[in-house]
């Protein structure tokens, strides 16, 4: 019996994280949530069957901002199965302005700070500061618990941090390393994108927000959207370790892949 006929369960799977590519699957309270669609509709079909979850029960999509790695699939899979989509007015605008809307696309718009019921659970969403029209992060909360997903983050501001408080699952970015970066091959106009405001999370400064997050209901975190270029999960999975050490309850580290679901997060 999968997780959706449960009560007070969730699932969370990672399908996909990266610059590449970005797609997550909460289901909880027979709730199936998609957060972005930035994989090939090919492939977020085979991560949802593959977790025991059909296409055709995706109660609604959540997108996070308009970014290529965040949406590419989503024109395919609406068209394909004709889910409801949930974004802000300045994503959807940009959304649409580089197609990837079919025309019968139902949106729900949205602000940036939002409150959403669907079946069973509680879908809020919270201001990010990314160079995307109107970005956001997501949090499922439900009896079942709560699990959240902050990525793509020029810092953690303070709704971010208010947000991601109490979570059981954390999907949280470390994106980069300082020293790889610098020392790495992009322009220095990239470089400087990347570290601003509005750009990604270092290893170090999601290790630190990481331990402020850190309390006895944290079950798991997944370490997102790591840069292929400028980080490698065995040094973002060790920055994490290390800040951790000294903690008396650790929660469990994921790695996730740009190119291949994470390991699947059960409660039951």
């Amino acid at each position: 019996m999968s997780a959706n006929n449960k009560s007070n369960n969730y699932k969370v799977y990672v399908i996909a994280s990266g610059s590449s590519g970005n797609c997550t699957l909460v289901s909880v309270n027979g709730a199936n949530i998609l957060i972005d669609a930035g994989i090939s509709c090919k492939r977020i079909e085979q991560g949802l069957l593959s977790a025991n979850i059909s296409p055709e029960s995706i109660d609604a999509i959540f997108v996070t901002h308009e970014h290529t790695d965040h949406v590419s699939g989503l024109r395919v899979f609406q068209k394909r199965y004709h889910k409801k989509i949930y974004t802000t007015a300045g994503t959807a605008a940009a959304i649409d302005k580089n197609s990837e809307l079919s025309t019968n696309c139902e949106i729900e718009i949205i602000s940036q700070f939002s409150e959403n019921f669907i079946k069973n659970a509680s879908i809020c969403t919270f201001m990010t500061d990314h160079d995307a029209a109107e970005s956001i992060g997501v949090s499922v909360i439900s009896d079942a618990g709560k699990i959240s997903l902050a990525t793509d983050l020029g810092y953690v501001n303070k709704a971010v941090m208010e947000n991601l408080r109490n979570s059981n699952v954390l999907i949280f970015e470390s994106n980069y390393d300082e020293e790889m970066l610098l020392n790495g091959a992009y322009p220095w106009e990239l470089k400087k994108r990347i570290m601003g405001k509005r750009g990604h999370l270092s290893n170090k400064d999601s290790a630190e927000a990481l331990l402020e997050l850190n309390w006895e209901g944290l079950r798991h975190v997944y370490i997102a959207h790591i840069s292929r270029e400028n980080n490698t999960p065995q040094i973002a999975f060790s920055n994490a370790s290390q800040t951790f050490k000294s903690e008396s309850k650790m929660p469990e580290l994921l790695l996730t892949w740009h190119d291949r679901p994470a390991k699947m997060v059960l409660n039951n």
